[in-house]
């Protein structure tokens, strides 16, 4: 698949009808593979910690920094019935003053480790998504985390980097294309909500 996707960009007689189809197929076939069992751990997982009242974190960098303000968005707004308590669900992406600040001053590889510095408690749930598996801020966030008592649900692609061994539950995509790995993350928050809605 992967070879087949950059060939579309390496040869000029291929079309944009001849890219959008390889990219459709890509995806389709990808889609096919999800391991479903995991994502539906993935779903229980933040249940519980929903249901507990617990809070919910999520970070990532560039595209998986827009995934994990799309899952805040997401959660925060629609998972809730009439009758139930609301999530407390917060993106460590949105505050580009603190990122900035601690990037400067602390490093960047520590924007969201000490974010959760000051947030987080044992017990909480930080959901981390990096493309790669080893973006350093991310694989920091995961180290905090896990000494501190919270639970990390991973998304990752690639060959799933540190994270996927960091992660107390990991949700993989085995694809090398960013763009590929960056639909499936979508399809799996987008699941985890859906999952989740109307719990009490």
């Amino acid at each position: 698949m992967d070879a087949t996707y950059a060939e579309c960009f390496l040869y000029p007689d291929f079309t944009m009808l001849d890219k959008i189809k390889t990219y459709h197929a890509g995806f389709t076939q990808l889609l096919a593979a999800f391991d479903l069992e995991a994502l539906a751990a993935a779903s229980e997982l933040v249940a519980r910690h929903y249901a507990a009242d617990k809070q919910i974190f999520a970070a990532g960098n560039g595209g998986s920094a827009a995934l994990a303000v799309h899952l805040v968005a997401d959660f925060g707004k629609n998972v809730a019935g009439p009758n139930d308590k609301y999530p407390r669900i917060l993106s460590l992406c949105c505050n580009s003053s603190t990122i900035t600040a601690l990037g400067n001053d602390c490093g960047y590889e520590n924007t969201f480790s000490y974010q959760l510095r000051n947030l987080m408690n044992p017990g909480d749930l930080v959901v981390l998504i990096s493309s790669s598996g080893n973006s350093p801020n991310i694989i920091e966030a995961a180290k905090f985390a896990k000494a501190g008592g919270a639970t990390v649900l991973g998304l990752s692609g690639f060959s799933g980097g540190k994270l996927k061994e960091l992660a107390d539950v990991s949700l993989h995509v085995d694809c090398n294309v960013y763009e590929l790995v960056e639909d499936a993350h979508s399809f799996f928050c987008h699941a985890i909500v859906t999952a989740c809605k109307r719990i009490n």
